[in-house]
């Protein structure tokens, strides 16, 4: 019997595989922490080196990671056979980059973990006290400046995908939470434009951390893709 394709999951900015446990659960997966090539380009091509060599594979990312997914998808469309993009985004814009330097500024004056309770957490809708910002603190400790500083490169250099419109023909599973503000459901309604195999669903009243908060909801809609697509 021929295996199927390997799934591949890519976690956001400052995040670990933590926060996509509730999601993958005991699904067979292979994870891989964003920030180890200093380009978005060659962090593409090492990831397809060390996953899609022989095959390619599904690839799940979460914000930074879903982007990632995405240009991943268009450098090397050989390596795909379906998208999996929670809370992702195919334009950036100048808001966007004076949000991640001042992001800069502040980790390295006062460090990550203060950078997560500080910023990162209220960003996400975090409420003080919640217990979510103690492990976003974690995780960004885990992940580190070295890693921080590659990931803000690829968000910040990475090419509009809308604007012109890319085209992907694989199959596209697009997830957002209702109430995200740093990648609102408008985004994934955009990107449903360039696939004919995509769709997508928004989860009323969820913030940017809900495959943190409601992996449930995301498991059950990766399960069903799955299925209909015929890679369970």
């Amino acid at each position: 019997m021929t295996a199927g394709p390997r799934l591949v999951a890519l976690p956001g900015t400052l995040l670990d595989r933590r926060s996509l446990l509730g999601v993958l659960g005991d699904r067979p997966h292979a994870l891989n922490v964003l920030g180890e090539s200093p380009t978005l380009a060659a962090e593409i091509d090492r990831l397809v080196e060390l996953h899609a060599a022989d095959r390619p594979c599904i690839w799940l990312g979460h914000s930074l990671g879903a982007i990632v997914a995405l240009h991943l998808a268009r450098r090397h469309p050989e390596a795909v056979v379906a998208l999996v993009l929670l809370g992702a985004s195919g334009v950036d814009g100048a808001a966007g980059h004076a949000r991640r330097g001042a992001q800069w500024r502040t980790a390295q004056r006062l460090g990550l973990r203060a950078l997560a309770t500080s910023k990162l957490g209220p960003g996400y809708g975090l409420q003080p006290g919640d217990l979510l910002l103690a492990g976003l603190a974690d995780q960004a400790e885990a992940v580190g400046m070295r890693r921080f500083e590659h990931q803000l490169t690829y968000a910040n250099t990475r090419p509009s995908l809308v604007c012109p419109l890319q085209r992907f023909e694989v199959p596209m599973l697009l997830l957002s939470g209702g109430a995200d503000e740093l990648c609102p459901p408008a985004r994934s309604d955009e990107l449903l434009a360039v696939s004919p195999r995509a769709r997508h669903f928004s989860l009323a009243g969820a913030g940017h951390l809900f495959p943190m908060q409601d992996a449930g909801w995301v498991r059950h809609h990766l399960h069903q893709f799955l299925h209909e697509e015929a890679f369970a």
